[in-house]
């Protein structure tokens, strides 16, 4: 449901016998972007079993461009709709530095896994980095979103959740039978 419009996830979400999925989205009460999704949607995809995806783009997120802006989505959902709900859906986050509102485009000539950072030596050894670091809204910097989490005092289990449980528990639900 990441790239369907409101009505048609809403739709969906009423009618599915099995978990709905926003894989890569944001919280429509915290962003005005087309694509994320409005409370009445995401009640609907919580209601299926489903879960909604929290993605990096910095233009979809707004707020303050950092991972806190990224943080307060999951908040948001994870607050409002519950833990189960909520999922890191990053799609290929990218870097605010690199970031081109016009077209979204990457810096050329990198490898795949290198186009994220904006400045992969720095990135690699996290030097400088921290949860508020505005460089950090890229899916290599995982490792930072869970900090985030702790220093919002999700427990464990609700971290396991967030970072990969929830979507392991609906691909179970989903592909059963």
């Amino acid at each position: 449901m990441a790239h369907s419009g409101l009505q048609t996830s809403y739709d969906a979400a009423v009618v599915s016998r099995k978990p709905v999925v926003a894989s890569h989205t944001v919280a429509g009460g915290l962003s005005t972007h087309y694509r994320g999704k409005s409370d009445e949607v995401i009640e609907a995809i919580k209601k299926t079993g489903g879960y909604v995806g929290i993605c990096a783009y910095p233009a979809f997120l707004q707020g303050d461009l950092t991972i806190n802006s990224f943080l307060d989505h999951i908040d948001y959902v994870a607050k409002k709709f519950g833990v189960d709900h909520v999922a890191i859906g990053t799609d290929h986050g990218i870097s605010i530095q690199s970031w081109k509102p016009e077209n979204g485009s990457m810096p050329p000539g990198r490898h795949i896994w290198e186009q994220y950072w904006q400045n992969p030596a720095k990135d690699l050894t996290c030097e400088g980095l921290t949860a508020d670091h505005s460089d950090a809204l890229t899916w290599t910097n995982w490792p930072l979103f869970t900090v985030g989490l702790v220093k919002r005092g999700y427990t464990d289990d609700e971290i396991r959740k967030i970072i990969g449980g929830n979507v392991l528990r609906v691909c179970q639900e989903t592909m059963a039978d």
